[in-house]
């Protein structure tokens, strides 16, 4: 049962930080930028996006384990 409720715990924690990063996954600025900005802005976004899909594979596997699907 132990193991059991540090799943949850962990899925709690992960779902929470998903709701970070997609708040932090801003959609590109309709302002003119500059190479070196666009490139930066694309960068960001990209890595937020993978640490996102890190996190609901890590969720979805939790889920499945705890029997929520």
């Amino acid at each position: 049962m132990a193991v059991d409720q540090e799943k949850k715990r962990r899925l709690d924690e992960v779902e929470k930080d998903l709701e970070g990063l997609r708040r932090q996954l801003q959609p590109p600025p309709d302002e003119p930028r500059d190479f070196a900005d666009a490139g930066a802005d694309l960068n960001q976004r990209e890595e937020l996006a993978g640490q996102i899909e890190v996190m609901e594979n890590e969720r979805d596997r939790l889920r499945t384990e705890l029997g929520l699907d």
